[in-house]
Parts: structure tokens; sequence; C-alpha cells
């Protein structure tokens, strides 16, 4: 989705998400000199070519020269949201993937997500060095068992932890005792079982949420498995099951 940002008083229009800045600098132009992230009664900050930011739209850019540190503490700290909660003030506005994890006193071995809220959510590696801005969401979720699983989401590991899994991802959801890789987010009840080969006529399905609440899922019954609270899918022969639905 394109947003609107401004640079030196342009208006342009940048994908939102999570960009590079060599991506602004080469939308404004700018083969020599800097950008800054302007920020109102603050410092500047500066938008190294290396360093990446979230565009949500709105965003003000100036192009210029500062004598000022590269990271500068700031006046005002940037305030963030972090697992759904007001998170930390941070009182310089670069922080690499791996030390904004830090903040997550349960798993900060994890894996690292922004929200963006109109798209799939980033994924920030523990490597790169992210300009935050006020307001940006960030949250964690237990990182990969095995190096089969890729970069699907671990269903069941997030919903132990109470995590909301990230939007617009693959997905490892378990059905029995098996996991299994879908490509998105939204699937049927009959889509579950054809996953473990059962037809609906033999076979019923439970969805297991997190503290042991299980609900049935009839066969048309779409799941959005990135909503939280999901642990996995228990498949019941229907003789069983008195013939209920």
């Amino acid at each position: 989705m394109q947003k609107p940002i401004e640079i030196d008083g342009k208006r342009y229009e940048i994908r939102g998400g999570l960009v590079g800045g060599q991506t602004i600098y080469d939308l404004a132009g700018c083969t020599e000199g800097q950008l800054f992230v302007s920020r109102p009664d603050d410092i500047d900050v500066q938008l190294g070519r290396e360093n990446f930011l979230i565009i949500l739209g709105g965003e003000v850019f100036v192009s210029g020269e500062s004598s000022v540190e590269n990271n500068p503490p700031l006046r005002r700290p940037v305030q963030i949201r972090f697992n759904g909660k007001a998170g930390p003030a941070l009182p310089t506005a670069k922080m690499r993937g791996f030390d904004l994890k830090q903040f997550d006193e349960e798993i900060p071995q994890g894996r690292l997500f922004v929200d963006i809220g109109f798209g799939p959510d980033a994924e920030i590696p523990d490597n790169m060095t992210l300009l935050v801005q006020d307001d940006n969401a960030f949250f964690v979720i237990p990182a990969h068992e095995d190096a089969q699983s890729g970069d699907a989401v671990d269903i069941e590991e997030c919903g132990r932890h109470g995590r909301r899994p990230p939007k617009g991802h693959k997905y490892k959801i378990k059905i029995d005792r098996e996991k299994y890789v879908v490509e998105g987010a939204q699937i049927t009840g009959a889509q579950i079982l054809a996953l473990v080969g059962k037809s609906p006529e033999e076979w019923a399905l439970n969805q297991k949420l997190k503290g042991g609440k299980r609900e049935r899922v009839r066969s048309d019954d779409f799941i959005d498995v990135s909503e939280l609270g999901t642990e996995r899918f228990e498949t019941v022969r229907r003789q069983a099951q008195q013939g209920s639905e």
C-alpha cells in the first residue's frame, strides 16, 4: 500500500511498511549530503542509507548536513509499544533488532516483529538497525524449533506463550501429534482435515485454545490461525461423538 511522505517540503508516495534508508535517498534523488527524520520540538535524527524504518504515512524528512552525532540523545524519548502494551521509552532512536528483543523478559531469544497494521507484519533481524519512531509497535514470538520450519510461524508455541502470531506469513499448525505448514492464515475445517487425509464425513475437528478450551470446527468454518490463543487441532471419529456436529 502506497503511503505519503514529505522530503524537503515535497510530497512523495512510497510503499508502506519496513523500508530501507537507501530507498528514501533514491526517491529524493539525494546523492550527496544526508537525510534526517524530522521530530517536532526535538533533534532531527540522521537516516543512514544502511538503516531501516517503518513507513506508516506522514513521515517528514529534511536534507542537509549536521555535526550532531549519528544517534544523538533525544530531548523527548521515543515512545513505542511492546507486546501489545506501552513499551519502554527509548533515549535514542536507532536500535538493533537484537537490542529491542531484550525488552522481552520471557523470550528475549525469540523472533522480533513490527506490527504494520495495514499489511503483513515485518520481521526484524538481530543485525538490522532500525530508526524507531513514536508508536511503532513491536512483539516477540518463540523462535524456530528446527531448521526445517523455515519462515513458518509455530502457532502452538505462540499460543503457549500467549503471543499473537504475526500476520501475513506461513504458519505451522499442529493437528493431533504432527505439524503441517500452511501458506496463509485463513483455512477451513475441511482443508485442515485434508492435510491429515481425513474426510469431514467420517471425522470431526476440534480447535484447542490456550487454557485447555476446545471448540468444534465445522467443515465450512473459516479459521484464522493468526488470531491470539489458538494452540492446535484435534480430529475425532464422528461415531465417537454420537453423530453430533
